[in-house]
């Protein structure tokens, strides 16, 4: 069963370097069109999809009626690379995730994300970080485009949830965003952090209620940001996915 897993595992890299390489190059192309930020959302979320089909991953969403059609502050927790496929997969937003600055050093890759207004962001100082997405974020209000962060910061690898941090909060009370708050549950089963191995299996994408931070000020930052956190912690205490 090792073995299978191992084989079907470098079947979906190879995939995913292809679609990759595809998606990069068809970006590219469109880059001069006054429609690209439209078609590069199909692009991507069917990128997602295809790759989470190869890899024998399915994704179920539940709670699609706390979406409207607004923009939003989106939140997750990070569990696994794999939490980017089924977000995209399966949220129906069109949006832009924070990833981390290094990404500009990718050739071509991280030249088409910045060009897509994807927030690439200095992980290891929060200052910079907010302030990166403040300058971008305008850009994609013009566009109808929502950002999704994962305010943890980093991957954590399994079942638990670590201190969230304060950029995504700034950025919602700047703009007067609902904060739209996702959780996933089962991503860091399939693939752990740090590891190549794809088994397939199941993912859960739980939307939750959305969280005005109108009539709110920077100085609720702090309760706003425990709000959502405390949400998390409840929620997965409650579907037994946190002891």
């Amino acid at each position: 069963m090792s073995f299978l897993i191992f084989l079907r595992s470098i079947w979906s890299v190879v995939i995913l370097f292809i679609t990759t390489f595809m998606a990069v190059f068809f970006s590219l192309l469109l880059l001069p069109l006054p429609l690209k930020h439209t078609v590069f959302n199909f692009i991507i979320k069917n990128w997602a999809r295809l790759n989470l089909f190869i890899s024998g991953i399915h994704v179920r969403i539940t709670g699609l009626e706390n979406i409207e059609d607004k923009s939003y502050v989106i939140v997750s927790n990070h569990e696994s690379v794999l939490d980017i496929f089924a977000i995209y997969a399966k949220l129906p937003l069109d949006f832009r995730m924070v990833s981390k600055k290094e990404m500009l050093k990718l050739p071509l890759l991280g030249f088409v994300m910045k060009q897509y207004l994807f927030p690439l962001v200095n992980r290891s100082d929060s200052d910079e970080a907010i302030e990166a997405m403040n300058s971008t974020f305008s850009k994609l209000q013009l566009n109808n485009l929502s950002v999704c962060i994962f305010p943890e910061g980093t991957r954590q690898g399994g079942k638990q949830i670590l201190p969230f941090k304060k950029g995504a909060f700034v950025l919602a009370l700047n703009y007067g965003l609902p904060i739209l708050p996702v959780v996933i549950r089962g991503a860091g089963d399939i693939t752990p952090r740090g590891s190549l191995l794809v088994k397939p299996g199941k993912v859960y994408l739980d939307v939750l209620p959305a969280v005005s931070s109108r009539y709110k000020t920077m100085n609720d930052r702090n309760e706003l940001l425990y709000q959502i956190e405390s949400q998390y912690r409840e929620f997965l205490k409650e579907k037994n996915y946190l002891p």
